[in-house]
């Protein structure tokens, strides 16, 4: 018993450890390789979000509205439901892109991973505000569609963030118009300036989410490994509306420091500007974050191994059993029969434990019992 117990253990244990782990499985997949990719580097052809020397995002510019189709084609690439979510501004339609990871159990519940991509300003190219950002909640929308979530979880890239706030005001004042149930919302602005390279993080909201902002405080420190500072109300970017809204929100951002944002440096050709490696670790803290709280659910594969192993070693605590049983004198009523050396027992003789009867009876009962398994068993040949 001691043995079946023992090869019970040791194919469920190691499942039941994989569970435990999964959070840390998702944010083990953020990469380095992927975050650069998208934010660009010096000599990047592909420069999905216009952050070279010499470009820009400002509302106005073509950059701009190219920049939104490549982070609405990336996002739909990865397989997320996704959409844009107009708004007015002046005598324009503007849009949010908003992808969707919908949640398995709870999936009225939502969390959001947010950013915005517009630029302040038609000479600036704004790498590290905001596209930084951007990169963020692209590679974190890339990881989540490799995994399922109990609750649904959002990326958003909010646009007019540099005129004053206004794409995620109107996304969250349309939010609470629906009555949706956003749980936590998590704005990365301004994630690649590694200010003194001092791996520090600030995190700030308002007080009513202090219950948010200590959360995704751990989940830097400890997906990130970053010093977290965590302090009090900031309304300058796109969490601001939701806590207007009544919703726990926070920003999360590099230490105050960068004197290239705003300005026709912030680009990625600037020699020694952008931390990638850095950026990387502020992702996964905002990774972490999400994939806590929505919860991850187990890969339909690992259950179907739990079940596997369940069931192999029912499977062999029962042949154990049998094979007690046809050694066990106590056993009557059993038998088993040699056909090709094929084993095969009756099935109506099942092993039931009871006292032995008298001699008599029991040779009377074991001489009946291959008569008895002739009529019961099928032919060697069937």
């Amino acid at each position: 018993m001691k043995t079946i117990l023992a090869l019970v253990a040791a194919l469920i244990l190691p499942v039941a450890l994989g569970l435990s782990a999964t959070i840390q499985d998702v944010v083990n997949t953020v990469s380095y390789d992927s975050y650069r990719s998208y934010l660009g580097y010096p000599g990047d052809t592909t420069n999905p979000l216009f952050t070279q020397e010499g470009n820009n995002r400002y509302y106005t510019s073509t950059q701009h509205d190219l920049a939104r189709t490549n982070i609405f084609n990336m996002f739909s690439g990865f397989g997320l439901t996704t959409s844009y979510s107009n708004f007015s501004y002046g005598n324009s339609t503007y849009s949010n892109v908003v992808a969707v990871k919908t949640g398995t159990v709870r999936p009225n519940d939502i969390y959001i991973l947010g950013a915005h991509f517009d630029s302040a300003s038609p000479t600036c190219p704004g790498a590290d505000d905001n596209a930084s950002g951007v990169a963020g909640i692209l590679e974190a929308a890339r990881v989540f569609s490799l995994f399922n979530f109990e609750a649904t979880v959002q990326f958003i890239a909010f646009d007019l963030e540099e005129l004053g706030l206004i794409g995620s005001t109107a996304y969250a004042a349309d939010a609470k118009t629906r009555g949706d149930n956003i749980l936590g919302m998590v704005s990365l602005d301004m994630i690649a300036c590694n200010t003194g390279g001092n791996n520090s993080a600030d995190i700030w909201g308002h007080t009513a989410s202090d219950p948010m902002k200590n959360a995704l405080a751990d989940a830097v420190r400890t997906y990130g490994g970053l010093t977290v500072s965590v302090g009090g109300a900031m309304d300058y970017s796109d969490q601001a509306p939701f806590e207007w809204n009544g919703y726990q929100a926070a920003l999360l951002i590099e230490p105050d420091g960068n004197t290239r944002y705003h300005q026709p440096s912030d680009n990625v050709n600037t020699v020694g500007y952008l931390d990638y490696t850095y950026a990387t670790s502020m992702t996964k803290g905002a990774v972490g974050y999400a994939a806590t709280y929505a919860t991850v659910v187990p890969e339909p594969g690992t259950i179907w191994l739990l079940f596997v192993g369940v069931g192999f070693c029912w499977r062999f605590v029962r042949r154990q059993k049998l094979g007690d049983a046809v050694h066990d004198p106590n056993v009557v009523g059993f038998a088993v029969l040699d056909f090709a050396q094929t084993r095969k027992v009756a099935p109506s003789f099942l092993p039931r434990r009871r006292q032995a009867p008298p001699m008599a009876v029991a040779r009377k009962t074991m001489a009946q019992t291959p008569r008895a398994l002739a009529r019961n068993l099928p032919s060697p040949g069937s």
